[in-house]
């Protein structure tokens, strides 16, 4: 064999071992997005307080997934929330509303305190959502309500300029509704793809 061919070869090899090496170093790489990616999505949408969601969706008839999001955009399960209109606890109850649910649950010496505890607030925000559900058709319009009232958005229905059919919202007038809206529906669909409740 002459030092020209032999050279040859030893360049094709050192050119198939780069080329194992890249392909390698790419399978790694690939793994490790598969097994990081839902850890690093479920740091972003964690999932707390499973137990007391699947029995209180279970209770109202909900999807715990919604609820989840719900809490995810509420309050980012931080159960001592309280927001600048005084909405407090997971699902950002305001204590009026929480006197309200109170009544209709039968809820003897309510007290705005209440709103703090995980159970109660998840309750009394399921209860809600329930609520919400009787009245109108679909997730969008219930998230909707949620945030900017059930009064407001039955308004919004009966508008043309928001609603061609007043059973969908084809606009939302308010952008922080709107905006609402569009983060509980991604949320939602993340916790479907991220987590198996009940």
């Amino acid at each position: 064999m002459g030092r020209m061919d032999y050279k040859r070869r030893k360049g094709v090899n050192k050119a198939v071992v780069a080329v194992i090496c890249i392909a390698v170093a790419a399978v790694v790489v690939l793994a490790c997005i598969f097994v990081l990616m839902p850890q690093i999505e479920r740091n972003q949408y964690k999932l707390e307080y499973a137990d007391l969601i699947e029995k209180y969706s279970d209770r109202y008839g909900l999807d715990p997934y919604f609820v989840a999001a719900i809490i995810h955009t509420e309050s980012g399960f931080d159960p001592e929330a309280v927001s600048g209109a005084g909405a407090m606890g997971l699902m950002q109850v305001v204590p009026e509303t929480g006197e309200w649910i109170a009544g209709k649950l039968g809820l003897e010496n309510f007290t705005a305190n209440d709103l703090l505890n995980p159970e109660t607030n998840i309750e009394m925000g399921c209860w809600y959502l329930q609520f919400l559900q009787e009245r109108f058709d679909t997730l969008p319009v219930i998230m909707a309500a949620y945030n900017a009232g059930h009064n407001k958005v039955k308004e919004w229905l009966a508008d043309p300029r928001y609603s061609d059919d007043g059973t969908n919202l084809t606009n939302i007038p308010y952008g922080e509704t709107d905006n609402y809206v569009k983060k509980v529906t991604k949320a939602y669909e993340k916790y479907k793809e991220l987590y198996e409740l009940g």
